[in-house]
């Protein structure tokens, strides 16, 4: 049985975990500075318009990741990534309840990103990332549908 679709999505969601662990290091290395600052010296330094809707959501996480918030933020960012690397490694070695649990996820996002084009049509990425849930799980589906066991109660 060929599985390579499901390995790069187990690819893709080790990637988010490995994203989400790295944000907990650099969360936990500038623990002690002023981040609202941080952020805004990196910005101007890569050329970046504070007036950037992911910048202004960037600025927003630096203003709320404050001293008394980085434990919550830190712990949530770990399940986050435990999360996904369960994900992973169930996709990657086809564990049945990690395929239904992709597919019920992927699913859970697709109003959210039709929500987003409503408020903006013309946004390419919000397209392109609806595009891409769609077939990610239109795949699981698929898989899903393949691998279905054989009822004993079907009527032939």
């Amino acid at each position: 049985m060929k599985v390579e679709g499901l390995h790069a999505l187990a690819v893709i969601e080790g990637i988010k975990g490995v994203i989400a662990l790295v944000l907990v290091v650099i969360v936990h290395f500038l623990s002690g500075q002023d981040l609202h600052t941080l952020v805004l010296e990196k910005m101007q330094a890569l050329d970046i318009s504070k007036q950037n809707h992911y910048a202004q959501w960037v600025l927003m996480l630096a203003d709320n990741i404050s001293q008394g918030r980085i434990p919550m933020f830190t712990s949530l960012a770990l399940l986050y990534a435990s999360f996904r690397f369960v994900m992973a490694y169930g996709l990657w070695f086809h564990l049945r309840w990690t395929e239904w649990f992709a597919f019920v996820s992927g699913c859970l996002y697709i109003p959210f990103e039709l929500y987003a084009i409503y408020q903006d049509v013309g946004k390419l990425s919000n397209w392109m990332i609806l595009l891409f849930n769609l077939m990610v799980v239109s795949y699981l589906f698929w898989v899903l549908k393949r691998d279905r066991p054989k009822s004993s109660w079907q009527v032939i």
